[in-house]
């Protein structure tokens, strides 16, 4: 197998590897990815020192390698968090709890980006894929990272949230508002009647 072949096969398994740490994470599956981990580092170390690399493919390589280490650190964080029994991944943006009574007043730049109103978001998994992708989107537009949102946790926080909003305002419906104001992404929730 040539050089280049091998730096294919790194990149598929660092790939493959952030896939199955997800599911992992997401509690898809009960045992971390060691195997496949130990063959990823293997292929790492079998170029760390190999001379006869192209610069094109060193380059490569270094991508690659640069990819690896940030994924390991986000993993070991992960884990660290898990073990100590902290929410895995970190937190979404603050969510506040308007009335109906509430206004809204902004800049120009503000706007809005998605509306949901829903009454069982477990029933409604579509419109929750829609809410987080506009949310994911909007993160992305505003150079925040979006990297160490997942769905799973989202859904969770919305079933959550929904329930504590319909019990406090006495209603059958909650709307989930994605906005950026000032240039930043925000996530509000209001109780509709």
């Amino acid at each position: 197998m040539d050089v280049e072949q091998e730096l294919t096969m790194l990149e598929d398994g660092i790939r493959r590897l952030k896939i199955e740490y997800e599911i992992f994470f997401n509690g898809g599956n009960s045992r971390m990815p060691f195997d496949l981990r130990w063959r990823v580092e293997n292929l790492i170390k079998k170029y760390s020192e190999h001379s006869n690399l192209t610069f094109a493919q060193r380059f490569r390589y270094n991508t690659l390698v640069g990819k690896f280490h940030s994924y390991s650190e986000l993993w070991r964080r992960m884990t660290r968090n898990r073990e100590e029994g902290k929410p895995v991944y970190p937190n979404f943006p603050s969510l506040e709890t308007e009335t109906e009574e509430s206004t809204q007043t902004g800049s120009s730049d503000d706007r809005l980006v998605c509306q949901l109103v829903c009454s069982d978001p477990e029933k409604e998994s579509d419109k929750l894929e829609n809410l987080f992708k506009s949310l994911v989107e909007a993160k992305r537009e505003c150079g925040e990272r979006t990297d160490t949102v997942q769905f799973q946790a989202f859904k969770k926080f919305i079933l959550e949230k929904t329930s504590k909003l319909k019990e406090q305002f006495n209603t059958n419906t909650v709307c989930y508002t994605v906005s950026i104001e000032s240039g930043k992404v925000k996530l509000t929730a209001k109780g509709k009647v």
